[in-house]
């Protein structure tokens, strides 16, 4: 579970970084992907290992409903610390948790 949990945050912040980078180019943006992710994305991945132990039927609807607050979540924060508009944050929020959450499904 320690290994997925690495892997995951790994991938995120890369996928991630690139993205709200492009829409921020302006800011230095990697310590606030970087402590958002730490906040959201090891909660999300346990979440998710524990539904996959226990054999839970419905982990990627779960999945699908952790990701949409993940977004949201994300972009108050995105909002907050960069000061942007919150459309602006939580369309980039949307864009890079859908790039990070797809090259997920592919792996």
């Amino acid at each position: 579970m320690i290994s997925s949990l690495i892997t995951s945050f790994v991938l995120t912040m890369i996928i991630e970084l690139i993205i709200i980078k492009l829409f921020f180019f302006k800011s230095k943006v990697f310590k606030f992907v970087l402590l958002v992710n730490l906040l959201t994305n090891p909660l999300v991945v346990y979440i998710y290992n524990l539904l996959f132990i226990f054999g839970y039927i419905h982990r990627f609807t779960v999945l699908i409903i952790l990701e949409i607050l993940v977004f949201i979540i994300e972009g108050i924060l995105y909002k907050l610390l960069i000061g942007t508009t919150l459309k602006k944050a939580i369309f980039a929020s949307f864009i890079a948790n859908l790039a990070a959450f797809l090259v997920g499904l592919l792996l």
